[in-house]
């Protein structure tokens, strides 16, 4: 199976998730933090390689040390730059587009990065995405625990 890569416009997805925005609305690094997490996991145990891409300052360190090629990839923009013209530079040159999934509720850049090759999705498919992953995450452990019981 060939390698996806899901690209996520963060606070895209943050604004469309009422728990997440109400999380904003109080702490905003919290709110990345918990984002971050989730998406942690469906890079973790699925073929999804992630990339969260994020406006405004850096926050709160989210990883710290030298990053793996595996390791999920959470980026800031700059201050000259937005979280959209990061994805659309990002696939725009990764060669790979045909096999990048972007995650934006922004109409415009789904029209952009989609032009560019790659595919849109919004906030509530990764959702859907997530809840799915989850699943058959807990149900693989359930039949590999079931299997090793001592009989």
């Amino acid at each position: 199976m060939s390698t996806r890569y899901l690209v996520i416009d963060g606070h895209s997805v943050i604004f469309a998730w009422p728990d997440l925005r109400k999380l904003h609305d109080q702490n905003r690094a919290a709110a990345r933090k918990a984002l971050t997490d989730r998406l942690q996991h469906l890079h973790d145990t699925s073929d999804w390689r992630v990339t969260v891409v994020l406006d405004g300052k850096l926050g709160t360190a989210i990883s710290s040390g030298e990053r793996k090629p595996t390791d999920m990839v959470v980026s800031y923009a700059t201050a000259d730059q937005t979280a959209d013209s990061v994805i659309e530079r990002l696939v725009g040159a990764s060669g790979v587009a045909k096999d990048i999934l972007v995650i934006t509720a922004d109409e415009a850049e789904k029209l952009t990065v989609e032009s560019l090759g790659a595919a849109t999705a919004s906030p509530s498919w990764l959702r859907k995405e997530l809840e799915m992953e989850g699943t058959s995450f807990t149900d693989e452990l359930e039949r590999i625990h079931r299997s090793a019981r001592w009989k």
